[in-house]
């Protein structure tokens, strides 16, 4: 597929895309309202990330004081080790700059906890840092959905685009009739 500069900017491509799971953790789920509903769809994005062959990136912030990543979303990232960090951004940790620099990628598709703190502030630094940035709406959250609502439009006034886990989906696929398109669709209607 030929890559136009404009297009590039604005739809998610499998070949230079990652997905970033951010902070989804044991302590601070049970304060988010929708917990249940992103974690139905950063388990569908880590599993798409497989049969899909996208990169994937999992970050811990502070896990000592938050706790470990959700074990349903560990059982779906796999054998993908998780970052810890203690910057809020994912873009002040050495370990996810390291990990992120050998992908080769251009976009990032996020989802995570919190919208306000640690999402809004890796996607303003990803869009400094020349990348392009996804964020799924269905797959992140905050306590307070106006703090939600706040951190998207900053971001989209950024630069960021903000999308939802199945449009994603659907643009990383690009076109129907492949076995990946039926693993995807039946992912979907789980």
């Amino acid at each position: 597929m030929l890559r136009d500069r404009r297009k590039s900017r604005i739809i998610a491509e499998r070949e230079d895309s990652a997905f970033v799971i951010v902070d989804f953790q044991e302590k601070l789920i049970p304060h988010i309202p929708n917990a249940d509903s992103i974690r139905k769809n950063l388990s569908r994005i880590a599993r798409a990330a497989g049969i899909l062959r996208v990169p994937l990136l999992v970050t811990e912030q502070y896990p000592r004081g938050l706790g470990k990543t959700d074990p349903e979303i560990e059982r779906a990232v796999g054998n993908v080790q998780c970052i810890e960090k203690i910057s809020f951004s994912c873009f002040g940790e050495p370990k996810f700059l390291g990990r992120l620099k050998g992908m080769n990628v251009q976009t990032l598709l996020l989802g995570g906890i919190e919208t306000h703190i640690c999402i809004a502030q890796t996607a303003l630094h990803a869009l400094l840092a020349g990348y392009q940035v996804h964020v799924l709406v269905d797959a992140v959250g905050s306590r307070e959905p106006a703090a939600t609502k706040t951190a998207l439009n900053r971001i989209k006034e950024a630069g960021g685009i903000v999308s939802t886990t199945e449009m994603a989906l659907y643009e990383l696929m690009g076109k129907a009739g492949s076995p990946e398109f039926k693993e995807i669709q039946a992912l979907l209607a789980e």
